[in-house]
This record gives C-alpha cells, sequence and structure tokens, in this order.
C-alpha cells in the first residue's frame, strides 16, 4: 500500500539484471466522440454497463451481487482546479438483518487538507436535515421510515468540494499539486455496516481509511479537455463542449472510485491475458514508466497464477506526487514521482528498487483490498501483512527464491526499528504509535505470515491463500476467517501461532 520505504540493496542487483519489454509512447490525445446514456435516464438495476470493464470469466458477477450500492456521480472540474461541483445520487439496499434508521456518508476531504459541503439532501426525493460528526469526516442521514431489510432508498445531494493545493492528512493523496490533480476519496461515500455498526470514526494517522462494500459507480466528469483522466473502470462516454470534455465512467464491483488529471501525459501499454495494462507518466519520466509497466504486467501474471484471474479489462498505473510511495484504487495504482528518477535515492537506495517493490506490492493490493475487501483500520494486518507476504510471492515468481529471501530480509529490518519488540500484528491502527505501525504491520506481519506457510507447509498453504481469495470474493475477509480457513486446509489447530503473534494481549 503507501508506508513500503526499504527494500534490501540486493533487489537493486536482481532488478539490473532484468530487461523489460518494448513499449511504444504513445501521447494522449482526444478520442472520437462517444455519448453515454444520461444518468437521470440509467435504470438503476442495469448493469449492462459494467460488462466492458470485466474479463470474460468475472462477467457472471453482475448477476450475483443483489442488493450491492449504485452510485451515479456527475461532477465539473473548476478550470483552475480549485473546486469541484456535482451531484451524487445513491441506490441504498439494507442487506442487515434488522430495519436501519440511518445512513452513514464518510466525508474524507475534510480530514485531508480540503473540504466538502452538502446541500439539497433527500431520501426518496424528501428533504432531510444531515448531522456531522467525527471531526466532520462522517455524515448521518436520518431516514424518513425505518429501512426494513431488503428494502431500497435512493439517496441524493449536491456537493461541492474545496480541493486543497498543499498536501495536507492522509499523505497527501488528495489536491493539486505540481500540476498534477489527484482525487482520492473525493466524494460521500457510504461505509460497511457490520457486526460492530457502521464504520466511523476519526481517520487515525496511520492506515488507510476507505472500507467500503463493493459497489457500482457510474462516473460523469466535466473537466478541461487540455487533461488526461486516469481512473478507475473503463470509459463508456466522451462528448467535448466549449473547450471541456464530458467523460463517463463504468466500474464495478469496486470499492470506490479514483481520478487523476493532469497535462502531457505520455501512457505505454502491454496486454496481459485480457486485460490492457497501462502506465502513465510525463515524457520525462519514460524510463521510470516503462519499469512501472513492466512490473505492474509481471506482478499480474505472477497473481493471476496464484489467486484468480484480475477482474478486470483496463489496469492504469500512473505517477502522481504525493508524500506517500504508493497508493492503490480499483483498476488503478498511483505512484509517487519520486520513484521514476532512473538515478535518484529514496531512503538512501536506489529510487528503481523502490518503484518495483512499490508497484508489486500496490497491484497485489487489487486481490487484497479491492476484491477481497477488509477494515484497514482495525485489522490493518489482514491489508497489509498479507499484501507485504505476496510481494515476497512476486519476486519469487519473477526472479526465483533468492529474490524472495532478499525481499524478506526487509521485513526483518523493518520490524528491528522497534527492537523487534513482541507487539501483536492484531491491534487496530489507532493504537499503534511512532514507528510502531510500520515496524509491526508490515514488518513483523509477513514474518508471522511466512511463518504461517511454514506450519501449514508451503502447497497447503499456496491451496488456502487461493481459497480465501475465491471464498471471499467481493466480500470482507477478516482475521477470524483467515485462521477458521487455514486451519480446515492444515486440518490443524493454529491457535498457539495466532495467539503468539495476532491477539491483542488479553
Amino acid at each position: 500500500m503507501k508506508k513500503l520505504l526499504f527494500v534490501t540493496l540486493l533487489l537493486f542487483a536482481i532488478l539490473a539484471c532484468t530487461t523489460s519489454l518494448p513499449c511504444q509512447p504513445t501521447r494522449i490525445t482526444s478520442q472520437p466522440t462517444h455519448v453515454a446514456p444520461q444518468l437521470a435516464d440509467m435504470a438503476w438495476d442495469d448493469r449492462a454497463l459494467f460488462r466492458a470493464g470485466l474479463v470474460g470469466t468475472e462477467q457472471a458477477t453482475l448477476d450475483s451481487m443483489p442488493g450491492a450500492s449504485v452510485y451515479h456521480l456527475d461532477f465539473e472540474v473548476a478550470g483552475d482546479f480549485s473546486t469541484l461541483e456535482g451531484h451524487e445520487e445513491v441506490l441504498y439496499t439494507n442487506r442487515e438483518e434488522q430495519p436501519l434508521d440511518e445512513v452513514y456518508f464518510r466525508l474524507f476531504p475534510n480530514t485531508a487538507g480540503g473540504g466538502v459541503t452538502i446541500s439539497a439532501l433527500t431520501v426518496d426525493d424528501r428533504e432531510v436535515e444531515p448531522v456531522y460528526g467525527f471531526a466532520d469526516s462522517a455524515m448521518r442521514v436520518p431516514l424518513p421510515k425505518a429501512l426494513q431489510p431488503g428494502a431500497q432508498v435512493v439517496i441524493g445531494m449536491d456537493f461541492e468540494v474545496e480541493v486543497p493545493r498543499e498536501m495536507g492528512g492522509d499523505y497527501g493523496l488528495f489536491g493539486y499539486f505540481d500540476g498534477v490533480l489527484v482525487l482520492d476519496e473525493f466524494y460521500p461515500v457510504i461505509p460497511v455496516y457490520d457486526d460492530e455498526g457502521w464504520n466511523v470514526e476519526v481517520p487515525p494517522p496511520n492506515a488507510d481509511v476507505p472500507y467500503y462494500d463493493a459497489s457500482f459507480y457510474v462516473v460523469r466528469v466535466t473537466a478541461p479537455a487540455k487533461v488526461a483522466l486516469v481512473a478507475s473502470g473503463v470509459e463508456v462516454g466522451r462528448e467535448y463542449e466549449e473547450g471541456a470534455q464530458v467523460v463517463t465512467f463504468a466500474a464495478g464491483p469496486a470499492r470506490g472510485f479514483y481520478l487523476a488529471a493532469a497535462e502531457s501525459l505520455v501512457a505505454t501499454s502491454q496486454v496481459v491475458g485480457e486485460t490492457t495494462v497501462k502506465s502513465y507518466a510525463f515524457a520525462e519520466w519514460g524510463e521510470g514508466s516503462d519499469q512501472a509497466l513492466q512490473v505492474a504486467v509481471d506482478a499480474l501474471e505472477s497473481f493471476n497464477a496464484r489467486f484468480g484471474t484480475y477482474p478486470y479489462t483496463e489496469f492504469e498505473v500512473v505517477n502522481t506526487p504525493m508524500l506517500a510511495l504508493g497508493m492503490e484504487y480499483p483498476g488503478v495504482v498511483a505512484i509517487s514521482l519520486a520513484l521514476y528518477d532512473p538515478d535518484g535515492k529514496v531512503g538512501g537506495l536506489p529510487a528503481p528498487v523502490i518503484l518495483e517493490s512499490a508497484v508489486a506490492h500496490e497491484v497485489g493490493h487489487q486481490w487484497f483490498y479491492n476484491v477481497v475487501g477488509n477494515d484497514q483500520v482495525d485489522e490493518p494486518w489482514v491489508d497489509e501483512a498479507v499484501v507485504q507476504y505476496i510481494t515476497g510471492l512476486y519476486y519469487r515468481d519473477t526472479y526465483g527464491e533468492a529474490a524472495e529471501r532478499s525481499y524478506r530480509d526487509s521485513w526483518e529490518d523493518r520490524w528491528a526499528r522497534v527492537g523487534q519488540a513482541d507487539i501483536p500484528i492484531g491491534l487496530p491502527a489507532v493504537e499503534y504509535e511512532g514507528a510502531e505501525y510500520g515496524a509491526i504491520v508490515y514488518g513483523r506481519g509477513p514474518i508471522f505470515i511466512a511463518l504461517l506457510e511454514e506450519e501449514m507447509g508451503r502447497e497447503t498453504f499456496d491451496a488456502f491463500l487461493r481459497d480465501y481469495y475465491e471464498s471471499y470474493k467481493w466480500d470482507i475477509g477478516t482475521g477470524e476467517a483467515f485462521k477458521q480457513l487455514a486451519e480446515v486446509h492444515c486440518a490443524c489447530d493454529l491457535s498457539p501461532l495466532f495467539d503468539a503473534w495476532v491477539a491483542p494481549p488479553r
């Protein structure tokens, strides 16, 4: 995900021996006009628009997710990129076993250096008054009458977003910096409702904040015609009007929607199975962009074989300014501009070394975060420790076991930053102090996963991890589900190992 700050120098030697497939740069240009259906005219239950974004084996998913939320977003980017103005409607279905008197939305711009203002809030066209809380990062929508299990409502609102120009909270992932618009968690979105109720809290300084159910998104964006748009999903409509482009994207199933925009982006591409992989960067970073593309291709091939085919027909890597090294989104990963300088250093290590581990790690999150969801605030190890571990599998599959061992050494180095303290990996993110979060979740966490592989045996463990992915596809995985399924596969009691490494002190 976003806080990978190390790899070993041995990986630089490995990287120097690799070659990239030739890639032909293509400057982004205007595309022919094709008109998408107007959002107001779209039937909520019509999922045909999402078919083009899914590979053949995944298209049956469209008929197997009754009650998944459907988002219709229509917003305009100001010419100076300072604001967004738009309208949102969400078809929400109560999939719980009890009636609901309220629905929450997260408003993350309010804690990420910008701001979001809501107006004209309605439930089934009836105006309601919102209630704000959790440092204005959450909005409670009171329902005029209790929503019974299986019942639906359409929640609508107008929204205006202030886009920051200085990097604020959440690692500078949201704003307009150095000529690049990055829209991370910019729109009102419904969090997961689970056995704890609505998952709303003040965003912690550690961990990633999105915890959403898999949903469907149709997003109509009006933006200056001069910029290239990189977004979740696939483009299903494009028009031009008075110097602006009006582009419609369809994304789903997906755990959110992301968009980046900038002038003069250059794209290179390759094809993996039914998926077109694109790498976007400014022209001066072509060498880094080619490397990022090849790593993404190799990682997709590795994880496709191990867990199941990547679900979408497009996958995009884009380099953007940020305080982190990288961040994952459905169908897109954003990677720090600092990693694309072939002669640069990051944390004392060559930038190409960090670029490879960051891209491979973020690709891994397409399987474990997007397809298999998880609570990144309360159980960050189920997210980050698992993906740190499978990043090691990328090195094994791409270069051999010596490279994997070298990458695993970096986990020990990370844990050593807190003196290899015996801190459980299963704490909520907010309970880690200072360097503990990175050292324990990213260091001690994958060491535990590797020990679990050793305890179960590699072949059994590999079968378990694939089953975990398939069993919780488009659902939510938890630490307890992870443990129980592992015990099924090994026919053994893993409680001593989990108690020693995962469980918080009693």
